[in-house]
């Protein structure tokens, strides 16, 4: 018999949290048919629009725009609908999608099974969407409405996968005439995007799943902290995306005049280490390094309390969460003695690269003045973010020590465990330090095809437990976010990684 599930859309309204977690007053909104304009005034550029091949959430802010999936999740972690009607599981290893009727790409062409189909085979052959695509077997056309998904064996997490950035679907037509050319059938659709400066959205016509007088969105790039506050403050800008924390607690006190969001997000700050560094090759050295770190010192010192020292790579608000997972506090002497049985008695020198954010910086620095305590010699490397991305991922580059962040989009420790971690990944990208660890891959591949959550999360506990004895990454903390805007806008939803959805917007 078939086991049929359909997925509803669920309303959901999502309860914006203010400075210290308070809960801020909903207020009326005010609709108006005057057509706006709003600036955004972000940290980091983006580095492409096309969804399969990339990983930045700078890109994916703006992707998940432009572009619709077949689901989407929800801050409650629900499974709904967006290009997709319904999904029908036939048997263990094969689910029919059927997909929703007028809709249309920002050209005006409808959205079609064949668009769908190329779309999905596009994400399943890129090199970086492995770690979504791994299960699939095939897509195939039923009919005009309808594709099969068939997979290598039962996935619980495939329609999670189908909600992932990666699986957008976009215009055959306009890829195949022009392959940097991506149209989406999201809310908005490119307008300009001047290198350095700013990107320009404009409202798709034919998207009709809003209720906003939102006509453009200008993201304006803007690195500095400092910057975007007074940006925020002088009206250059509606709203100012991750403020410092003392910046935050200002505009929070001025609520007559600005709407300030403060919440936990599903991102973990991290050291990398090159494991093809002949000092850090060595997992006594690598162990020292995070023995030597004060992260509580960290977390209150440059994130004023605005983030919480981490305990292992997966997030506390993420299922799946090790909470046990062998945690590092400062210990200089026990640091001194693995560098010493390490052979490195006398220390050596290093890099730690980190890209142009003031809170990352100033970590590096902390990170510095550290380590020179036990020896290790630290020159920091600085970068503007596109290219600091494209410097860590590429892997000719020989990296020493790197501040990154990973987001977890889905709920799902995989999304992290697998792409930075396994050692297939190393060919994509993600896996950029070259770490392999075979009962590590195990672990993880058998969680894969593990249909029992419990099962599942038991599994990723101990790949948790692998990575923070063997320290491919250390992670140091899981930083809030945070962002404020003008009073005059109302209705602005958001989601965990941290993306704003308008589509029920309005701009006084």
């Amino acid at each position: 018999m078939k086991k049929k599930f359909i997925y509803l859309c669920l309303i959901v309204t999502i309860v914006l949290l203010g400075c210290f977690g308070k809960e801020k007053e909903n207020e009326e909104v005010v609709k108006t048919n005057e057509e706006k304009v709003i600036t955004i005034a972000e940290k980091a550029e983006i580095k492409t629009l096309d969804p399969q091949n990339t990983v930045d959430s700078a890109s994916l802010s703006v992707i998940q725009m432009i572009n619709q999936r077949l689901f989407k999740i929800d801050n409650n972690g629900n499974i709904i609908p967006e290009i997709a009607e319904e999904a029908t599981k036939i048997d263990e290893k094969t689910t029919l999608i059927k997909i929703k009727k007028d809709l249309f790409f920002s050209n005006g062409e409808p959205v079609t099974v064949d668009d769908v189909l190329f779309s999905l085979n596009r994400a399943k052959e890129s090199p970086r969407m492995t770690q979504d695509f791994y299960m699939i077997e095939s897509f195939e056309k039923v009919d005009d409405s309808t594709i099969k998904v068939k997979t290598f064996y039962e996935a619980g997490n495939l329609l999670h996968k189908l909600a992932s950035m990666g699986a957008s679907i976009m215009s055959k037509k306009a890829l195949e005439e022009n392959e940097t050319n991506i149209v989406g059938s999201g809310m908005f659709k490119l307008k300009e995007w001047v290198a350095g400066d700013r990107l320009v959205l404009e409202r798709n016509p034919y998207f009709k799943d809003a209720n906003s007088n939102i006509k453009e969105i200008v993201i304006k790039f803007i690195p500095e902290a400092n910057s975007r506050m007074i940006m925020l403050e002088t009206g250059e800008v509606d709203i100012a995306e991750s403020l410092l924390p003392l910046d935050f607690q200002k505009i929070s006190k001025e609520g007559d005049k600005f709407v300030s969001v403060e919440m936990q997000s599903s991102s973990n700050m991290f050291i990398g280490f090159d494991l093809r560094d002949k000092h850090l090759a060595d997992k006594r050295v690598r162990q020292a390094i995070a023995y030597a770190i004060n992260n509580e010192d960290i977390v209150d010192s440059i994130y004023n309390g605005s983030a919480t020292v981490a305990t292992s790579p997966i997030p506390k608000i993420t299922t799946g969460h090790n909470e046990n997972s062998n945690p590092y506090t400062q210990n200089i002497e026990k640091a001194k003695e693995l560098l010493a049985e390490a052979g490195y008695a006398d220390g050596f020198n290093i890099v730690l690269n980190v890209n142009e954010d003031n809170q990352r910086v100033d970590t590096a620095v902390v990170i510095q003045d550290n380590l020179k305590a036990i020896g290790i010699n630290v020159e920091i490397k600085t970068y503007q973010w596109a290219s600091y991305v494209a410097f860590v991922e590429n892997p000719a580059q020989e990296k020493g020590m790197f501040l990154m962040a990973w987001n977890i989009a889905n709920d799902d420790p995989d999304e992290l465990l697998y792409p930075l971690y396994h050692s297939s990944q190393i060919d994509a990208h993600t896996n950029v330090v070259f770490y392999k660890n075979e009962e590590f891959d195990n672990l993880i591949s058998k969680a894969r095809e593990t249909t029992d959550k419990e099962k599942r999360i038991d599994l990723y506990k101990k790949a948790q437990d692998i990575i923070q004895e063997e320290l491919p990454h250390y992670a140091i903390l899981y930083p809030m976010q945070n962002f404020a805007y003008k009073k005059s806008i109302k209705g602005i939803e958001v989601n965990k990684r941290g993306y704003f959805n308008f589509q029920n917007t309005i701009v006084e």
